[in-house]
């Protein structure tokens, strides 16, 4: 069994600064002339194999999904695409899981964005795990204090963002960062791990410690 690791979708922090031109097609993706983003790596606890790695990305009931091949070292290389303006979400949508935003401030407050919702791998279109880069083994139960997570944000302008949200649940979100146009690698940190609830931190520190990991066969 593969651990399914869900994300709430945030829009935050880190620093990638460019000038992207680009033209709109009808399948979410822009044609641009931009340096393409990619995430490379190397997947601990692989199982090789004839598998794909891909990113889900949902924008409005479309789903895209940019692949890549995994060497049977873990080895892989996965290029993100730009997203048009059908795939985003407003600064005031970007938050689910009940957890609302009345005091979390961005600026400028017509930013939209997206990001990754999970990383799956696939084997002949049957999905036989997951991944995700971490410094806690992707177990949610093992986690304490001190440790985080990556996720990937798209941001169709440079947004800063800060002050904290109070979810339904009981955790706390704090946002500290400014997200530049384009894709971003941001860091949630744990603060607070409680018994019921937790806290979090978002942005643009990356401690040492953490793996990429694959989760699946």
């Amino acid at each position: 069994m593969y651990k399914i690791i869900s994300r709430q979708l945030i829009f935050v922090l880190f620093a990638l600064t460019a000038i992207t031109y680009f033209n709109c097609d009808d399948s979410g993706i822009v044609n641009s002339t931009n340096t393409q983003f990619c995430i490379s790596g190397k997947l601990a606890d692989w199982i090789p194999g004839d598998k794909i790695l891909y990113a889900n990305i949902l924008g409005h009931g479309k789903y895209i999904k940019p692949e890549c091949t995994v060497d049977n070292a873990g080895n892989f290389n996965l290029c993100l695409p730009d997203l048009a303006d059908s795939m985003l979400y407003a600064e005031d949508s970007v938050f689910i899981g009940s957890c609302p935003h009345q005091y979390v401030v961005f600026n400028p407050n017509d930013a939209r964005g997206n990001q990754i919702f999970n990383f799956r791998v696939k084997q002949n279109e049957s999905i036989v795990g997951a991944v995700a880069y971490d410094s806690y083994k992707g177990f949610h139960d093992s986690i304490k204090v001190g440790d985080f997570e990556a996720e990937y944000i798209y941001a169709n302008k440079q947004v800063t963002m800060s002050g904290y949200s109070n979810c339904a649940n009981g955790d706390t979100s704090f946002f500290n960062g400014t997200a530049s146009k384009g894709w971003n690698k941001v860091i949630k940190h744990y603060t607070r791990i409680g018994t019921n609830n937790k806290s979090v931190l978002y942005d643009l520190n990356e401690p040492p410690g953490g793996v990429w990991r694959y989760h699946g066969d």
